[in-house]
């Protein structure tokens, strides 16, 4: 079917008459004329109650499709995105009796989400980023609009409110978290190394952070991108020992050379001096503590791999990236927990 084209002028003339004819003729059903790209900008419904087909329409004129539409109580939670970039999707609220839309998240790659209540929408991410090749844990969150179908209470307010919750996984099932694209491991062509600055024991868990690597420049350098991160980082679970495995990808425990150039480098950017030569002992990690056993470091290939037996006690883990130094020293805290029923439900 052929869809007709309006100028400014006659979209005018239109609406006149319409307006014209309102008293004499019930409201008509949402039809909106096919527009162009720039007449679209800006664009909100001009018919109400807001409809289904008006919504995949005017989406359509912003450049994006509609891959579901979730109706409820007049309302439309709807998902959308670029055609040329399925894994990714944005979540939007549609008020049915005025128009109101609102941004709910940012471009995400979804596992999950449920409307809770009117205006409040409970999502789970894959934790892969939209931005940047990068896998982090995934992520549960709820976020609600604020104000109602006619607007915020004040302008200068954020339109939505997120509750983010604490990703809490099982040791049994493997993760991945760095720099990459896919969700088994990092690609080779980032090249990217580090060093092993420390590794200890923690109360709860086990907390790693990491330097450039300092055996040739090209490694240095790769350690300084955009911003400074961890490492690509691995788990792995043998439930028959318990036996709880961490890779640390283009990770070394020694590296650089007396006299190295690279320690001027380091001391300009807040490191201590004379850094180069850098070693981090193999062996055992530590004593034993509540969660963990028999903990163990060393090189494997390029890679540094981390042993330890888990107790009993260690039931669920979460991972908490930060950086210090100035974005200089990038690190990470794998943290378990006990079995809490609050949380996890009981019998």
């Amino acid at each position: 079917m052929k869809k007709l084209l309006f100028t400014g002028l006659s979209a005018l003339t239109l609406a006149a008459l319409l307006a014209a004819c309102a008293s004499e003729a019930p409201a008509p059903a949402q039809t909106t004329p096919a527009q162009t790209a720039d007449q679209a900008a800006g664009y909100s419904f001009q018919t109400l109650p807001v409809t289904e087909e008006g919504i995949r329409t005017l989406y359509g004129w912003e450049g994006y499709e509609v891959r579901k539409l979730t109706p409820y109580e007049g309302d439309f939670l709807v998902e959308y995105g670029y055609a040329s970039d399925p894994n990714f999707s944005l979540l939007g609220w549609v008020f049915g009796g005025t128009g109101r839309r609102v941004q709910l998240t940012a471009m995400e790659q979804f596992e999950a989400y449920e409307v809770i209540a009117s205006g409040q929408v409970r999502c789970t991410t894959t934790g892969q980023s939209a931005a940047v090749p990068w896998k982090g844990l995934p992520e549960t969150y709820t976020v609600r609009v604020l104000g109602d179908q006619d607007g915020v209470i004040d302008t200068n307010w954020s339109e939505t409110e997120t509750t983010s919750e604490t990703p809490w996984l099982d040791p049994a099932e493997p993760i991945y978290l760095g720099a990459s694209d896919s969700v088994i491991g990092p690609p080779k062509v980032w090249d990217r190394y580090a060093q092993l600055y420390d590794a200890r024991i923690d109360a709860d868990g086990l907390s790693f952070s990491f330097i450039p690597n300092g055996d040739s420049l090209g490694q240095f350098q790769s350690f300084f991108p955009a911003a400074t991160t961890i490492p690509g980082v691995n788990t792995s679970f043998e439930p028959g020992t318990r036996r709880f495995t961490i890779r640390l990808f283009s990770t070394c425990l020694e590296s650089g050379a007396a006299g190295s150039a690279l320690n001027e480098d380091l001391a300009a950017m807040g490191y201590p001096e004379n850094l180069y030569p850098y070693t981090f002992p193999a062996g055992a990690l530590g004593r034993d503590s509540h969660f963990l056993t028999d903990v163990t470091i060393q090189e494997e290939g390029e890679d540094v791999v981390v042993s330890a037996i888990l107790t009993d006690q260690a039931f669920r883990f979460t991972v908490e990236i930060s950086n210090l130094g100035y974005d200089n020293i990038p690190s990470f805290r794998i943290v378990f927990r006990e079995e809490n029923p609050d949380i996890d439900g009981r019998d």
